[in-house]
């Protein structure tokens, strides 16, 4: 199974890591909500929205995921770049909830496992 791990560089949640098994999620939600899959926190977070960025699957890639901005105030920036519709993101790829706020660093683990039930492959 297909695991994102979500790696905490910066902001109230440094040094934190959280592990979301994809199987049990068909989108990844960045964001201060309590419903939110990876959260951050209410108060100390104040430039992260809501619900401010999601990653889903990409369907005609298995294995590839893309991320998009949930229309925040303050932007989501994907290594650096401001984005502004969805855009791949790969596994390494760094993240930043406004251009000051909390950064985290993207990664996937399981992919050999995924693409080999993927490919019929056992």
């Amino acid at each position: 199974m297909v695991q994102i791990i979500i790696r905490h560089v910066s902001g109230a949640r440094a040094t934190e890591v959280d592990v979301v098994p994809m199987g049990e999620h068909r989108e990844l939600i960045f964001g201060r909500a309590r419903s939110a899959a990876v959260r951050f926190h209410p108060q100390q977070d104040p430039l992260v929205g809501r619900f401010h960025a999601r990653v889903v699957p990409m369907d005609l890639a298995p294995g590839g995921f893309m991320i998009s901005d949930l229309g925040s105030r303050n932007g989501t920036y994907l290594n650096g770049q401001r984005i502004g519709e969805p855009v791949t993101i790969q596994h390494g790829d760094r993240v930043r909830f406004g251009k000051e706020g909390p950064e985290v660093e993207f990664q996937v683990a399981g992919m050999v496992e995924f693409r080999g039930v993927e490919d019929g492959v056992s």
